[in-house]
Order: C-alpha cells, then structure tokens, then sequence
C-alpha cells in the first residue's frame, strides 16, 4: 500500500515539473500552479533531517546561493522600512529551496523535463500568436508585461534548441520535429513580442550552444542548421515580423538622445534610468539605498538637472538587473545576484565535461543556456524583478539541475 502511495506520488511530481513549463506563459499566472503543488508536496521533506542526506556538496552551494539572495533582500527590506508585501518576490527564493530538496528526492525524468519544456515553448508561440490576432496594435503578452513572457518565450525556445541537438545526436526523428516546431514557436513568441533585450546576447548564446554540440554532428547536419538559421535571420527581416520596425526605432532613440534632443523615448528612458542608478550607487556604493530610499536619491538627480521629469515621474526599477541591485543594495546586493547566476553557471559548465550520457550533456548545456540568457534579459529589464522571473529562473535550474541527479529511487529513463 505504501508502495503504491509513494508511487502515485512520484507521477503526481513528475506531472508537476512537466507542466510547470507547459503552461507557464500560456496562461495568466501558468508559472505559478504546479510550483505551488511542489511546494507543497516538499513540506513534509523539510521536517524530517533524513531527506537531507540527498543534498551532496553542489546541492548545498546551491542552496545556500539562494539563501543569500533571499537574506540580502530580506535585510535590505528591514532595513529600508519597507512594507510585508515587498517580501512577496524574495520569497519565491525561498520556495525554490524548499522545493530543491523535493526535486533532489525525486529527480525530473528527462523527457519528461524537455517535453514539457517544448510544450511551453509551443503553448507561448501560440499565445503570441492569438494576442496579436485579438490585439493587433499591441505586443504579444501585455496581459502579463509583454518584455517578461517575450523573454521566458525565447528560454523556452532555446532550450527546446537543445533537445534539438538531443534528438539528431541519438535519432528521435518524433522529438526532432516536435522540439524543432518547439523552437520555432518559442522565439516567434519572443518576437511577436517585440521585446528587443532577448536578442542582445543571441548569437553569443547560439555559437556557445554551437561550440557545446559540435563534435555530435557531421557536416550535412551542420549545413542544414546554417540553413536553419538564414531562414530565421529572413523572417526576422521581414516588415511583418516587426523586428526590422523595432531595430530602426531603437536607433532613432539613440540618435535623438545623444544629438541633445528628446530623452523621453524607450530607450532614452532607459539610459536615464540606467545614469540614475550608477550615480546612485556612486554615493551609497557598499549597502545602497534601499527599494524606498532609492527615490531620496532620485529626487536629488532630478532637482540637479541630472535626470528628466519622466524618468523621475517613473518610480520603478533602473530596467538593468544588475544597475537595479547596485543602486538598492550596493555592492552586496550585486554581489549576491552575481553568485545567483555564476555559481549555477560554472556548475552547468562543469557537467558539460563529466558528462557520459547523451541526456546529461543536454541538460548541462540547457543549464548554461537558461543562465546566459536571463543574464541577458537582466541587461535591459530588471528579468528577476517580477514574480514570473524569479520563479521562472530559480525553478527551472533546480529542475534542470535536479534532472541529472540520480538519487531517484525509480529508473531514471
């Protein structure tokens, strides 16, 4: 009976981690339900010091990188005089620590982890697809901030990218067609979007996958996805795709901010709130000024001259994760975001050269490039700022991670 029960348990779990990519930006709040039922479901781990056994030396170092972070937030909140909502985006670090010691017990299934990703990949091209359909005038998912879910489309699309390499390398002819579409719809999402910082670090991200799977292919496979990729680089070029409209009005910005006219522009904004945030950090560089505090320094900026009205009138984040956590909580704060993203990175880096299954590399490489590209969205939004970044990252490198482990009790396939 108890077999049975724990084994009801374990597909209940599995479901879980399949469908927390499935629908993650497909639905409103989609990220939200299946970690909820994981988090759940880990409760009773952390009661009973045994379960702890599973957390080996990197597992710990994980751990604890996440710990800090959600400290640091925490404290600098306190500190700030800031309000017990505020603490409702840290705490989802926290869920991810309770929920690491339930993914370690019951590591994700690897395809059950890359179905579910491509799924999601799939579900967010066809969101994009309808809400420009409903709204035309609009981006693809403003009902959810439309920069947030173009971004997570595009993570989910690159890693469905690597399943691509997956299903070539071991001749999954159903999944190659299944994590191809996958692909595709995840970075249409990106672009239908028209959120412009998921491409910054782009052909960085593919030649580094490149580099990764290289030695898997012969030259023929090669060619096709040099084929692949001038079909994509030709459609993005496209009027219709919108991309070429985005590049053209991001260079007019740039021209009218540095030519002296207006500021007020997208990425005008942005600069100013980017100067902002540095010259905040510049006076308070070592515990910064706080998510309140920070508007003190603000108004001092724009009584100066050094900001515009708009951008002081804005009240919000510096649109660059890493500005956002220099000007708040000083070289702390950056300094515990920085160990948030290299340690899983080094980590995933790691695998890549112990890797002896096909499925390992895979998902080491999945690690890196789910890594690289949120450093990259961090570089022009505050990604980690809502709700569906920072459970999006935090619980996809557990699972991604957790994946690899085999501490499962059942045979992992």
């Amino acid at each position: 009976m108890t077999e049975k029960l724990e084994s009801k348990k374990y597909w209940v779990i599995q479901l879980c981690y399949f469908l927390f990519f499935a629908i993650c930006i497909s639905v409103p709040s989609g990220y939200s339900y299946a970690s909820a039922v994981l988090l759940f479901l880990s409760l009773p781990l952390l009661i009973n010091k045994k379960n702890y056994s599973v957390l080996d030396q990197n597992s710990k170092y994980l751990l604890l990188a996440l710990l800090a972070y959600v400290l640091i937030q925490g404290i600098s909140i306190i500190w700030d005089g800031g309000a017990f909502r505020e603490f409702d985006r840290p705490s989802r670090g926290l869920m991810g620590i309770a929920i690491l010691l339930l993914c370690l017990r019951y590591p994700p299934r690897f395809l059950w982890l890359m179905n579910g990703i491509a799924t999601g990949a799939i579900a967010a091209g066809l969101r994009a697809l309808w809400d420009r359909h409903i709204t035309p005038e609009q981006p693809a998912f403003e009902w959810m901030m439309h920069i947030q879910g173009g971004d997570i489309s595009m993570s989910l699309g690159l890693l469905s990218l690597c399943g691509v390499m997956w299903a070539i390398h071991t001749s999954h002819s159903r999944h190659l067609i299944y994590f191809s579409i996958a692909t595709a719809m995840g970075i249409l999402g990106s672009i239908l979007s028209s959120a412009r910082g998921g491409w910054i670090m782009f052909p960085i991200i593919l030649i580094i996958g490149y580099r990764i799977f290289n030695s898997w292919f012969s030259g023929r496979v090669k060619w096709s996805m040099t084929l692949a990729l001038c079909l994509l680089i030709s459609f993005c070029l496209m009027p219709q795709s919108g991309v070429p409209q985005r590049f053209k009005a991001a260079e007019q910005d740039i021209s009218l901010y540095l030519s002296g006219g207006t500021k007020d522009t997208s990425l005008g904004l942005r600069f100013e709130f980017w100067k902002s945030a540095i010259d905040s950090f510049v006076k308070k560089p070592i515990f910064g000024w706080g998510n309140n505090g920070v508007r003190v320094s603000q108004e001092q900026q724009y009584k100066s001259g050094l900001i515009t009205k708009e951008a002081y009138d804005f009240h919000g984040h510096a649109h660059n994760q890493f500005l956002d956590e220099m000007a708040k909580r000083g070289s702390i704060g950056l300094s515990a975001l920085l160990v948030l993203f290299l340690f899983p990175l080094t980590t995933f880096k790691k695998q890549l050269t112990t890797a002896v299954s096909a499925e390992d590399k895979t998902l080491a490489a999945c690690g890196v490039v789910l890594v690289l590209s949120t450093i990259d969205y961090c570089l022009s939004q505050a990604f980690l700022n809502h709700n569906s970044g920072i459970v999006f990252y935090c619980l996809s490198v557990i699972l991604i991670y957790s994946s690899s482990k085999t501490t499962n009790f059942m045979e992992k396939k």
